[in-house]
């Protein structure tokens, strides 16, 4: 999805300019040109004009864009909600007036309420603010939400998005161009957004209809550039296909590296599987193929024209399979039909991350082979048995509650007011009780315990074996010693008479 915002404060109401020609150069190929500017042209109408070439590009590059337009001033108004109509838009750009001062954080706020209602947190969303570049003064505005912080906006933005700002002045109408840009470089550190997902354009040269034009463009090649490649199962069989939205390349910073990964402009198809054995994987993104035509005007001849991309469709979604696909370096992909109805179906194409082991349960993707090649057997060979011990296995001490630290201490008294012949039992409960205390850095309860162990000792009856005080008081300063926070310690019990032949 996409949102263009626009500011419609009453800075967006100057004049370009009075009437006045501009030549350019005269060259060999071209004779000279006249440039006139109308009186009455004002900032906005240049803005019009350059969203209306961005709807372009999106309507021919991406047509399945959900598109949004919203105006922001002291107020913010949506002025056509999410649709893919570009039409629809096109036809309420005229509606953009000039109201009163520019409140920035007045329509991010609006932007945030917007997708939160439509989107939700996990959709990526591309946001393109058309202003004059004014700072603005007080509460709410741009300098105010840079300098001081946002008066009522919640930083940074719920949902991840990528921000593109379209400055509408050139150095003529705005002679702080350069901290401009520098404070929109610093609201998309504020706003969450990764520094190669923030960009800052501005107009190159005077501002006339075709620099206004240049610069939306520049924001349409980052977004809306139409991916086309080829998708190829085997030697001999390969058509050229477009993925809607334009797939980007991958990065992601992790813990101790930068993924970066550049798709290829070639999708190869390395085997099948079925669905149920790849199931629900984890995705990096979803595109929608389609087959581009091949300069061919008929759709007749189309309709008669074998392709790949219908053959695929109809077997996989007759046969319930899914395609591998290799779409990079150690990059893969699945091809699957989907349908939202009985009646629609489509190819679809949804990325993994990348690397090899980005579907757990299948193992090594570049391991997979035919299934011939296994032998033969009752049992799926997915998923794939991983050489780690899974920690659920291995009983580990969990405690969400204080009644789960209460009853594992009481597990371990009820064993000391049983020595010598609970020895055994005593220390192992006492070993697991400290080594989770260790593990998650619990020391202060390991002095508690010897502070209960130090207090047992004085409130046993007279009938209990001499021994139950020996082994209370020997492991109060074993936990108290510095050894004690080794996690790989074990507190062995103190050899006495009284426990001979009982450990």
């Amino acid at each position: 999805p996409t949102v263009i915002i626009v500011d419609n404060s009453l800075s967006m109401g100057r004049l370009v300019g009075k009437k006045e020609k501009e030549y350019k150069p005269t060259t060999p190929k071209s004779p000279q040109e006249t440039i006139t500017i109308e009186d009455d042209l004002e900032l906005r109408h240049l803005a019009i004009q350059g969203i209306s070439k961005l709807l372009d590009q999106i309507e021919t590059n991406c047509r399945l864009e959900h598109v949004a337009l919203l105006q922001f001033s002291s107020l913010c108004e949506l002025t056509v909600p999410f649709t893919r109509d570009m039409d629809q838009i096109r036809s309420k750009l005229s509606t953009i007036s000039c109201q009163d001062k520019s409140m920035l954080e007045v329509g991010l706020q609006g932007v945030s309420g917007l997708i939160m209602e439509e989107w939700g947190a996990s959709v990526t969303v591309n946001l393109v603010i058309v202003t004059d570049g004014s700072l603005g003064h007080g509460p709410h505005s741009l300098q105010n939400l840079v300098s001081v912080g946002p008066v009522e906006l919640k930083l940074p933005l719920p949902f991840p998005c990528s921000v593109s700002v379209v400055c509408m002045a050139d150095k003529t109408l705005n002679k702080e161009i350069k901290k401009i840009k520098s404070a929109y470089e610093t609201l998309f550190t504020k706003l969450g957004v990764p520094t190669e997902m923030g960009s800052f354009h501005q107009v190159d040269g005077a501002l006339n209809h075709k620099t206004t034009e240049q610069v939306f463009k520049e924001v349409a090649d980052l977004h809306y550039k139409q991916w086309c490649g080829r998708l190829e199962l085997g030697v001999d069989m390969g058509a050229k296909v477009q993925l809607c939205p334009p797939p980007k390349n991958f990065s992601k910073v992790r813990d101790f590296e930068v993924v970066k990964r550049d798709l290829s402009d070639t999708l190869t198809v390395k085997g099948f599987l079925a669905l149920s054995e790849i199931s629900s994987p984890p995705v990096y993104s979803r595109h929608l193929i389609l087959p581009t035509n091949p300069g061919k005007d008929s759709k007749d001849d189309d309709s008669k024209t074998p392709n790949l991309c219908v053959f695929l469709h109809g077997a996989l979604k007759v046969e319930n399979m899914c395609c591998v696909v290799e779409v990079g370096d150690d990059w893969y992909g699945v091809l699957y039909s989907w349908s939202d109805n009985k009646k629609k179906s489509s190819l679809m194409l949804s990325l993994f991350e990348p690397g090899l082991d980005s579907v757990p349960w299948m193992g090594a993707l570049d391991r997979l082979g035919p299934a011939s090649g296994l032998n033969e057997t009752t049992q799926s060979p997915f998923p794939v048995r991983s050489d780690r011990k899974p920690s659920y296995s291995s009983g580990p001490v969990v405690w969400i509650k204080q009644s789960g630290i209460q009853s594992d201490i009481q597990k371990v008294l009820r064993h000391a007011r049983k020595l010598p012949e609970k020895t055994a039992q005593f220390y192992k409960e006492l070993n697991r009780l400290k080594r989770a205390a260790v593990c998650l850095g619990f020391y202060e309860l390991l002095e508690g315990v010897a502070q209960i162990c130090d207090r047992e000792c004085t409130l046993l009856p007279a009938n209990v074996s001499p021994d139950c005080s020996i082994q209370l008081t020997y492991v109060a300063q074993v936990l108290r010693s510095p050894e004690c926070y080794n996690v790989k310690q074990v507190i062995t019990p103190k050899l006495t008479h009284f426990n001979q032949g009982k450990i």
